[in-house]
């Protein structure tokens, strides 16, 4: 290798190890344990546009607990997001 290369490889890496911010939280130390700084959500309001969005494309009656799951909260579900587009698309998520 070319010493020149070796000498700038050496001042960037010697560089690039002072820019870690000296902070004491550093993620992944321990992963079994919450930091007690972390932010937490309390309460998850959801209001009625945001339900109709959920339910947007399927006919009442609903079956089963599916307006329970539409008022779920923050949790995922498959079903608030657009499938695959064109003839997949029975819902009508797809905007066009």
């Amino acid at each position: 290798m070319n010493p020149t290369v070796r000498v700038l490889s050496f001042v960037l890496l010697s560089q690039l190890s002072s820019v870690v911010p000296a902070s004491g939280f550093i993620a992944g130390l321990k992963p079994d344990q919450r930091p007690a700084e972390a932010p937490r959500v309390t309460a998850v309001v959801i209001d009625q546009a945001l339900k109709e969005q959920r339910l947007k494309g399927i006919s009442q009656p609903w079956p089963g607990n599916l307006e329970t799951i539409a008022t779920q909260g923050n949790w995922y579900s498959p079903l608030f997001l657009p499938g695959m587009p064109g003839r997949y698309d029975l819902r009508g998520l797809h905007a066009r």
